[in-house]
């Protein structure tokens, strides 16, 4: 969904947009792009009349109220009980997308493996606890080839 003539509007920021019957739908922001912001809604867009629908921007991200008493229930993708039990009081409120790792707490990669293939060696070392990307089509031995470097590597 589009939404025009916004500003102040932040990426990820929290939409709540009222339809023409009243109902409440969420979304996040996805893009903006000068007095555009592309939303991304989380229900359906099923019987939204877009000219009479209002979008309110709510300023911060999704965030899920978390408490111990969540331990053994259900809850959908938005944080409501499903499992009919008691509301969840919240002790504290989270957003859903964390907190940025501190890349200066991570301990420096210094743990060559040698992986026995020339290029992966020579072009893009590897060090111990990094991921090893292997970008591949259909029909290409990407399997035989992550394989290969399992059983040969060396520290």
């Amino acid at each position: 969904m589009i939404v025009e003539k916004v500003e102040g509007v932040k990426y990820d920021e929290l939409v709540e947009i009222e339809i023409q019957t009243g109902e409440i739908r969420r979304g996040k922001v996805l893009e903006i792009n000068k007095d555009k912001a592309v939303v991304q809604l989380f229900e359906n867009t099923q019987g939204i009349n877009l000219q009479a629908s209002k979008a309110k921007f709510l300023g911060r991200p999704l965030e899920l109220g978390v408490s111990s008493d969540m331990l053994g229930r259900v809850f959908d993708g938005m944080g409501r009980e499903k499992d009919g039990g008691p509301k969840i009081i919240p002790e504290a409120r989270k957003d859903i997308n964390g907190v940025p790792i501190n890349p200066v707490s991570r301990n420096y990669p210094s743990e060559f493996i040698q992986t026995g293939i020339s290029a992966i060696d020579g072009l893009n070392t590897l060090v111990r606890g990094q991921k090893l990307p292997v970008f591949s089509v259909s029909g290409l031995p990407h399997a035989e080839l992550a394989a290969q470097i399992a059983r040969q590597a060396k520290f």
